[in-house]
């Protein structure tokens, strides 16, 4: 075993570990999601994640500890990812499909990288612009109509436009937890932060959500949602100490490898919901390709 952490390093095991429980959240909360609406699922995962890092941070006497400073970046995590990135992401599973919306939310590495050269001042090589082209050509593969019945500006306009605003905002968390941890190297406190932070802003925007009235639940749903919710805070956890212990650039693609075993899953549990055809499978796998060449060999 430390054979492998040394081999792999313990940040990016703690990044896959993290895609695989992600991938099974997703499984849960596609199965919630059909008697759920996109909104009452935000509110119920986001409750459930923020009282577990909550209670961690209570057990371990570091929410009392902890300053102003990292809890201000915290809270813009959670306005930023499990806020605006979460609801538009839960939107556009229902209308595109499970394995559309987390291939296209897994361009969140190409913004990594903007971000990485606009902000951090950083270079891109060659491996950058093969992956860039990757992520391009799966979105695009993904993107084509599979039916004469809607044009690309439908699509644009009714589904895609959501995972695609998840993707970019989903990119900004880790370099505001970067920011926190110079602080205090507390993830459970940022989950706990972060999560509630998420939760509020939901709150106070709810008038401005399409369908933000519809709060529907019920007790089928609630189980598959807090099964997922379970998931979620275990690949929460898992992704936020191996970003405070590792390199963004190594854990964010790994932890992006999420479609791979939601192909899997969907297979095996969705049958019913989810269609995988071969232009899934071919832009699953240049997204994720193009994400980890962009990230992994910069």
């Amino acid at each position: 075993m430390n054979q492998i952490i040394s081999s792999i390093g313990l940040a990016e095991l703690l990044a896959i570990a993290c895609s695989f429980t992600f991938s099974i959240s997703q499984i849960f909360i596609r199965l919630g999601m059909r008697t759920t609406s996109p909104l009452a699922a935000t509110f119920i995962i986001n409750s459930a994640v923020s009282l577990t890092g909550l209670i961690v941070s209570l057990i371990n006497g570091t929410l009392l500890t902890s300053t102003l400073t990292p809890i201000l970046w915290f809270a813009l995590v959670g306005f930023v990812g499990p806020g605006i990135g979460r609801v538009t992401y839960l939107i556009g599973i229902t209308r595109m499909g499970l394995g559309r919306s987390v291939t296209i939310t897994s361009c969140t590495p190409l913004w990594s990288t903007l971000i990485a050269v606009i902000i951090l001042g950083e270079t891109p090589n060659g491996w950058v612009l093969v992956g860039t082209m990757g992520i391009v050509c799966g979105v695009s593969i993904l993107s084509i109509q599979e039916t004469g019945s809607r044009s690309f500006k439908d699509w644009f306009q009714g589904a895609l436009i959501f995972p695609l605003i998840s993707s970019v905002v989903y990119a900004l968390p880790p370099l505001f937890s970067k920011y926190a941890y110079v602080y205090q190297q507390t993830p459970e406190v940022g989950i706990a932060v972060a999560f509630s932070a998420a939760n509020v802003f939901l709150y106070m925007i709810r008038p401005m959500i399409p369908g933000g009235d519809d709060v529907s639940l019920n007790r089928a749903g609630f189980f598959w949602l807090l099964t997922a919710a379970m998931f979620s805070a275990a690949s929460s956890f898992l992704l936020w100490t191996a970003i405070m212990i590792g390199d963004v650039s190594t854990t964010i693609p790994l932890s992006r490898t999420a479609p791979i075993y939601i192909l899997i899953l969907s297979y095996f549990f969705l049958k019913k919901m989810e269609s995988i055809t071969t232009k899934m499978v071919m832009g699953t796998i240049l997204v994720v390709i193009g994400g980890i060449l962009i990230t992994a060999l910069r």
